[in-house]
Formats: C-alpha cells, structure tokens, sequence
C-alpha cells in the first residue's frame, strides 16, 4: 500500500452512472479513468466505448445523434463512439437485416468491475437469444492499466444452443477531430486494399491521406487485408498517434471508412470477419464451442 494514497480513485476510477436526461435518458455508463485515459463504458449498448480522452484531448468520433437510448432508423440513432460493435447477425448494409446487426443494442449484465491501483477491469455478458434461435453468449473483458494509454477489449463468443450457428463480427473503432485532422496520415503493413465505389476508386491514391472536411462529400471505404494486424493513424501537428490492434486468426480483414463530409468528419477503422457486401460470409459456431477476439486501442504522444 502506497502512504501517500488514502483511496485508490485518485488512480484509477470506475463509477456506474445513469444518464438522466435528453435521447441517451436511462442509459446505463461506466466513466472509467486511469491516470492517463478517460473512457465511457456503455452497458445499455453491449459495453462499447462510446467516449475515449488521451491527456484530455478528444481521441474518438461522435455523430450528431449522440448518445442515444431511445429506438429508431438506424442513420437517426447511432452514435459512432471510438468503439461499435457490430453482428452477429450482420455486418453493413444488407437487405432483410438490420443495419450492422443488433449486438449493440443489447445491455450486457455486468458480471465485474475493479478499479484499483493497477487499472480497472470490467466484465460484461451480452446475451443473444430467441425462441427457437439461437442461444450465444458474447462475455466482454475491457482492461486498462494505470497510467496507461492502451484499453484492451477481449470478446469470448459462445454457442450454448445444440445446433450450429453462423455468425459476422465487426469492429466499428472510430477515430475523430482532433486526432482525425488535415494532415494525418494512416499508417500500416497492407498486402491488399481493394475501393469499394466508383468514387472510392477515383480517389484510391489518397486513401491513407486524412485530408480536412468537406461540405456534402460522400464517403469513402476501402477493403484492406494487412500482412501485420495494426493499423495507427498519425497526426504529427497534434503529437499523436492512435494504434489498433486485433486478433488476425478471428478478424482476418480490415476496412477503412473515410468520411469527410463536414459534420460528419471520421476515420473509421474495422477489423472484421469479411468485408462488407456481397464479401459477407457468416462463420460456423458449433454448438458448445467459443470463438475469442481481441482488439486493443493504443494512442500515445509522438
């Protein structure tokens, strides 16, 4: 025990809040900090990061919804946030299914949290269930350590039904101003990057440029497949650097949503089970059997 410490939340802190008012009324948030980073946990919304500081500068992208806790059309409602998660029933944007699937709108029941000395640690269960459906448990684990400029995110996804069921997976992690800013630059070993419209493709040669907004600019993506599986954005003028890093065996693609449209200025990089579009192939999860990913987010002074 350190005798200058009293109480360990001058360290490291993780307090359970309800947002009681506005279109987020009701959600349930942990506000996390560790000396270093300052995050909000969002447990009404399968336990995504919904904000991220680095040193008190802003590091993740809200879009103008904001948080939000009340049904509707999916381009009314989400939030972005520095972490989205999307599945397992869809990934993008496909007819029949809801948009990027109905992961993050379940709660996950909070099964630990400790905030002590050495960082903070909560565990939540986002359960996926339906009368004659499906039976799958995604136990999500988000660690930070004190002091520290990395969040850790382990998701264990388990079928507990008695037939297979295929799951997609994706990673919405959303970097905004100021990090995302004229002049940064996208980082990362790319083996394959293929545009996934006509605009995109006009504009491939500057798809790891971050240039400044634009009024009604349509957005950007590419499909990406990295021979390592990092990817950081680097903004020199602001001395900072994002890194995001996953697990290649479960998330083996990687895509890149630039939106520069004014109001709605993001980088968004998602690692992923495919790429988006006809590339959607749902995994097989047999009955008993549990799939792990990990991503973690690292953003660091330069």
């Amino acid at each position: 025990m350190d005798r200058r410490i009293g109480n360990t939340d001058q360290l490291c802190e993780a307090l359970r809040v309800t947002a009681s008012e506005g279109p987020a009324k009701g959600a349930e948030l942990i506000l996390v900090s560790n000396g270093k980073l300052n995050l909000v946990l969002n447990a009404t919304n399968c336990l995504d990061i919904t904000r991220l500081w680095h040193g008190g500068v802003n590091i993740g992208f809200l879009t103008k919804n904001g948080l939000y806790n009340v049904p509707d059309e999916f381009s009314r409602t989400f939030p972005a946030g520095m972490l989205y998660t999307c599945g397992l029933d869809n990934i993008g944007a496909r007819e029949g299914f809801r948009i990027h699937g109905r992961i993050h709108s379940v709660p996950a029941s909070i099964k630990e949290l400790r905030a002590d000395e050495c960082g903070v640690k909560v565990v939540g269960e986002i359960r996926l269930t339906e009368l004659f459906g499906e039976n799958i448990t995604v136990t999500r684990t988000v660690e930070t350590a004190f002091g520290s400029g990395r969040v850790d995110v382990k998701d264990e996804i388990k079928n507990n039904g008695y037939k297979p069921e295929k799951y997609s997976m994706l990673y919405h992690v959303n970097a905004g101003y100021p990090l995302a800013d004229d002049g940064a630059v996208i980082e990362g070993d790319f083996a394959e990057s293929i545009a996934r419209t006509p605009w995109a493709e006009e504009n491939k040669k500057t798809m790891l440029n971050i240039e400044g907004p634009s009024d009604n600019m349509e957005e950007m993506v590419y499909f990406h497949r990295q021979n390592v599986p990092s990817v950081s954005i680097v903004n020199r003028k602001l001395k900072k650097k994002l890194t995001l890093e996953y697990s290649a065996d479960t998330l083996p693609y990687l895509i890149e949503w630039k939106s520069r449209g004014s109001g709605d200025y993001c980088i968004g990089l998602e690692p992923a089970t495919s790429w988006l579009d006809g590339y959607v192939n749902g995994i097989d999860l047999d009955p008993g059997k549990t799939v792990v990913n990990k991503i973690s987010i690292e953003v660091k002074d330069i």
